[in-house]
This record gives C-alpha cells, sequence and structure tokens, in this order.
C-alpha cells in the first residue's frame, strides 16, 4: 500500500509511504530523514518511520507562506492527527468540509483510497505536528468492526466516505504529549525500536478513543482567543515546568484572570495546572530514570524537585514505586 505527499506547487516528493499490511515482503522497520527548502516556501523537515503495521511522521514546518499537501491515497486507511503546534486546514476527499486543527487538537480520520488537501499558514514559529497511518486491516485487528468505539466511523467505512471520529477535535492530553515526546526522543534502533513504536502508537490509539468514548465536554464555552490563551499557558508550563510560574503569574503572562484561566485549562486538557506539571515532572523523571545515565538525586534536580526526599515521596505516590525500583 502506498501513500504519496508534495508541496503544490513543487515537483520536490515529500512522502512516499509505503505500509507491509499483509504483504510481508516489505521490511519490517525503516527510518529516514527528509528535508525540503524552498526558496517560496519554506523549510519543512520530516522523520518519517515505517513499522510492519504502521507509519508515522514527525513534521516540522517553517514557512514564509501558506503551503497546501496534496496527498494522494491508494489504498483505504486509518490515520491518528495530533497538531502539536500551529493551525491546519484539513480537507479530506472532494466532498467532505474543511476540518479546521488548531494547536493542541488531536482527531482520527478514515481515508478511502482519495487526494486531500492539508493546508498550513506562514508563520514566526516552527509548527509541529505528528501523523500515524495504520491500514484498515490492521486497525480492524486492534479494534473489531462491531466495537461501539468506532460504530460512527465504521459506517462511513462501509460506504467508503472520508470521516472523522470525532465530529470536533479534541485536546491533546499530557498523557497523550508525553507519549508523542517520548517517541520522539527514543533512541531505540531496529527492532527494539519497531516494538517500542508499535506498542506506543497503540497506546496512543487508546488514549483517543478513551476520550472519545468516556468523557464529556466540561460545560465551559470560551472565546477563540481564549482558547489561544490557555494553549499559551500550556506552552509555558511545557518549556518551565522545572521552575513554573505561579497560577497568578500565569495568569498575567497569558492575559486572563485566574478564574477563567483555572477553569479553561481543565476544560481543555482534563487536568489542573498543578496537575499537568505534576505528570511532565514525573513522567520526564520516569524517561531519565530508565535511560540510567543520571542517580536519583540528579533526577530529581533534573525535573525540578530542591530535595530528592521529596522527589522520592512524590513519584511514590504518582507510580506506586520508588524511583529506585525503575533501576531494578
Amino acid at each position: 500500500m502506498e501513500i504519496f505527499i508534495k508541496a503544490k506547487g513543487t515537483d520536490t516528493l515529500l512522502r512516499r509511504e509505503e505500509l507491509a499490511g499483509t504483504n510481508e515482503l516489505l521490511e519490517p522497520f525503516q527510518e529516514k530523514h527528509v528535508r525540503i527548502q524552498h526558496e517560496s516556501i519554506g523549510c519543512i523537515t520530516d522523520t518519517q518511520i515505517t513499522t510492519s503495521n504502521f507509519f508515522i511522521a514527525h513534521c516540522s514546518f517553517q514557512l514564509c507562506q501558506p503551503v497546501q499537501l496534496l496527498k494522494e491515497v491508494e489504498e483505504e486507511i486509518i490515520q491518528l492527527d495530533f497538531a502539536l503546534r500551529g493551525d491546519c486546514q484539513a480537507q479530506l476527499g472532494k466532498k467532505m468540509a474543511r476540518q479546521h486543527f488548531s494547536t493542541g487538537q488531536h482527531n482520527i480520520s478514515y481515508l478511502p483510497a482519495s487526494k486531500s488537501v492539508y493546508e498550513y499558514g506562514a508563520s514566526t514559529q516552527s509548527l509541529e505536528y505528528t501523523v500515524v497511518v495504520i491500514p484498515k486491516d490492521v486497525y480492524a485487528r486492534l479494534v473489531p468492526v462491531e466495537s461501539d468505539l468506532h460504530r460512527q466511523l465504521f459506517t462511513q467505512i462501509a460506504q467508503q466516505k472520508a470521516a472523522y471520529l470525532s465530529a470536533k477535535n479534541l485536546p491533546i492530553t499530557p498523557a497523550m504529549d508525553w507519549i508523542i515526546r517520548d517517541m520522539r526522543a527514543s533512541q531505540r534502533t531496529g527492532i527494539l525500536k519497531r516494538l517500542f513504536l508499535e506498542s506506543r502508537v497503540t497506546e496512543l490509539l487508546m488514549l483517543q478513543l478513551e476520550q472519545m468514548q468516556g468523557t464529556k465536554p466540561i460545560g465551559f464555552s470560551s472565546k477563540k482567543e481564549d482558547t489561544r490563551k490557555i494553549q499559551e499557558a500550556c506552552e509555558l508550563l511545557n518549556s518551565a515546568y522545572v521552575n513554573p510560574p505561579t497560577i497568578v503569574e500565569l495568569a498575567k503572562l497569558v492575559g486572563l484572570n485566574e478564574f477563567n484561566l483555572k477553569r479553561g485549562f481543565k476544560a481543555q486538557f482534563g487536568t489542573t495546572i498543578l496537575g499537568y506539571v505534576t505528570q511532565r515532572r514525573m513522567n520526564d523523571a520516569r524517561r531519565l530514570l530508565l535511560e540510567g545515565e543520571k542517580t536519583i538525586s540528579e533526577v530529581s534536580y533534573w525535573v525540578g524537585y530542591k530535595n530528592p526526599a521529596h522527589f522520592t515521596v512524590a513519584f511514590k505516590n504518582y507510580f506506586g514505586l520508588l524511583p529506585s525500583a525503575m533501576r531494578t
């Protein structure tokens, strides 16, 4: 099965995705890095990983003007989209209305053999996206056709109509964000990296389906500008979670009052500001402990704890294990 992507107005092929599916002749794991520098568009970099079951792309755009990516799919696929930073307009096939992705949003889509268009705007900041492509037959093995988790989507699949599983994009949760960061940062190679990435993709899919199936929107309606400010607050926490600003300071930095910031953050990310910071610290601490290059004291300082004993208590409360247990 093959998928082709190129930038409109250029002859340069950004991706030629080839997935094994039922074809056992293809290599079980491949990884490559693609960089396109175009004077009238800007720079597009793409880390492309093909496992025996999935295709994973980590994309970065630095655009001096808007660009359209044209995607041609030869066979049916399920696609997991994660807009980590930046906005995007996606049109699946010719008949579907455009779907707008904003920073910190995700969705699941079905694509039959068709052509789609993805539009990205010019930005002074790097735009970051992660995409996972799953052949339909592989997806059906993971989630049975008769499952209530995707009944509406499989109605569209039966008619071979492009569709999103959720009518509205949902917020990327801290757990999803951590998994994607972990995938991007992995230093494993070969068969170990394939096993690692396939387990992470399955976990990501589970979190997406769980969120779509089991959560209801919290009673909070915000203006688009407020939503942007809350996302900005999240980005500030990501860059300074080791020594985060207080809620009062954070509210001033993004231009919201404390009440709207706290309520909007919980609505958008499913956790409190303190809970988000704790999750970032604990997940990074676990990764560092598993890497084994730092002592427990060094890890505690690295993630923002001045007292290693306080870190040990927090880690035990969060994971149910002492930090030393990650070393055995």
